[in-house]
């Protein structure tokens, strides 16, 4: 698999086949950002893992060509991040994103473009919040039968809080699309978080759904579990590891692992 390593906001590993163009612009000076441009041309896969103790700030953007399926893993283990990622996806082209955020404080701002006709965009979010986590993510859908899935997960633990923004727009004359957000944050905590889904359709024919959660695991499925003897605090831990794990990804699983401390009775 391609793959991308970024270790205290320096490029440590570029391991990419002639399938994936990666271009690298050095920091402006005034805001101290790095840009990355990645190009893919045909059908493949990208992993990218972040391990910063520094202060990260990138933007990163996507070209998909025409015709193929990309899937991306991010993996982040980081304290503070300031984040852009720009998607283009051209026509007949499909886009599966995989994140998983282990991640203190971050501002993130994703903008999708479904620039192509038949273009689609999978996006899978998991983070867990340990302190306030901000993401605006835009979907456009600027040529017709598009489709773009959307959704987050979010875990709250210590002083954890998450904002998620999600903005889908069809503008008139865009026809045949599908657009789908889901939305879900658990506390651990007393947190106040925010999920605001926004469709911005000016087409009637168009499908969109979306939906949104926040609170605490179901009692009723908490007390479900319990009277098959397993402990409150184990029942917790579990409800978590089907909430956040990726069954294709060990190291995913591994970092949550590492939080099964979280709760006390």
């Amino acid at each position: 698999m391609n793959k991308i390593k970024i270790v205290n906001d320096n490029i440590d590993l570029i391991e990419t086949d002639e399938l994936i163009e990666v271009t690298l612009s050095d920091k402006y000076e005034l805001f101290d950002i790095r840009k990355m441009n990645i190009k893919v041309l045909g059908t493949t896969e990208l992993i990218i893992e972040y391990e910063n103790k520094l202060e990260t700030k990138i933007d990163i953007e996507y070209n998909i060509c025409e015709n193929i399926k990309f899937k991306v893993i991010e993996v982040k283990q980081e304290n503070k991040v300031k984040i852009q990622y720009k998607y283009n996806i051209l026509k007949n082209s499909e886009v599966e994103v995989v994140k998983f955020y282990d991640v203190n404080n971050i501002k993130e701002l994703d903008i999708i473009n479904l620039n192509g006709e038949n273009a689609k965009i999978n996006y899978n979010f998991k983070t867990i919040a340990k302190d306030t986590q901000k993401y605006d993510i835009m979907v456009y859908h600027n040529s017709s039968n598009t489709s773009s899935n959307i959704i987050n997960n979010s875990v709250n633990t210590d002083l954890g809080t998450t904002i998620f923004n999600i903005t889908s727009v069809v503008y008139n004359g865009i026809t045949g699309c599908i657009l789908n957000q889901t939305s879900k944050i658990i506390n651990l905590n007393d947190s106040n978080s925010i999920i605001n889904p926004n469709l911005l359709i000016e087409e009637n024919d168009v499908i969109a759904n979306h939906s949104a959660y926040i609170g605490k695991f179901d009692s009723e499925t908490i007390f479900y579990l319990m009277t098959r003897g397993i402990s409150k605090e184990e029942v917790i831990k579990l409800l978590i590891k089907g909430f956040l794990y990726d069954k294709y990804n060990e190291q995913i699983n591994k970092i949550i692992d590492k939080y099964w401390r979280w709760y006390n009775e």
